[in-house]
């Protein structure tokens, strides 16, 4: 009896065997797609293969542009050429230390002495001069009369060249009963220098003209 048992549940086993290898061959896809099994019960996870070679974008460089800079060459300043000695004509006037100045007698008439006053330039440049003199006749070192009156006459610039000279006219009314002067203080025109000369002259009264070419 117990060898019946035994021979029957051999039976059922390879029974069950053959139903479970059956079972798999209908089922060919399940292994394929399941997870490769490692030792430890875990899947490795199937990496992605990255592309073989991936194109960089290219930068983009702008045209270059050519400018070209204009460069205006500074102007080469133009050198003043100084002019000769000769030719130079002081903004002022001529200074007292370029003039030599003389009293001169002139001829007389009923009445009147003349006498004139001649300024010479003595400088080694061209000057000039412009209007009246002043003029005090003295006597003893004092002034004799009143200063000379001016005349009225034009005015007008002179240039003096160097070595050459220009003159001023006195008139004295000479009529009156007065000293006669020894000397006579001059004011160059337009200058505060003062210069005494010898000059003989009655202390009347007296008259100036502006200095004049000659």
């Amino acid at each position: 009896m117990q060898g019946i048992v035994l021979t029957r549940l051999v039976a059922l086993g390879t029974t069950a065997l053959l139903l479970a290898g059956c079972t798999q061959r209908s089922q060919p896809g399940a292994a394929a797609s399941g997870p490769t099994g490692t030792g430890s019960g875990t899947t490795a996870p199937t990496s992605a293969s990255a592309p073989s070679s991936i194109s960089s974008p290219i930068p983009f460089s702008p045209p270059a542009t050519s400018t070209s800079a204009t460069s205006t060459a500074a102007p080469t300043p133009t050198a003043t050429p100084k002019p000769s000695p000769s030719s130079v004509i002081e903004a002022g006037g001529c200074p007292t230390s370029a003039l030599t100045v003389r009293a001169l007698r002139g001829s007389g008439a009923a009445g009147h002495e003349f006498a004139f006053l001649q300024f010479t330039n003595s400088s080694a440049s061209t000057c000039s001069l412009t209007g009246y003199p002043g003029v005090q006749l003295m006597v003893g070192g004092k002034p004799l009369g009143r200063p000379a009156a001016r005349s009225g006459k034009p005015v007008r610039t002179v240039r003096i060249a160097p070595g050459t000279s220009v003159s001023a006219g006195l008139v004295d009314d000479s009529s009156c009963n007065a000293p006669i002067s020894d000397s006579v203080q001059v004011y160059p025109p337009n200058r505060t220098d003062r210069l005494v000369l010898p000059l003989a002259l009655r202390g009347c009264p007296l008259h100036i003209d502006p200095v004049s070419a000659g």
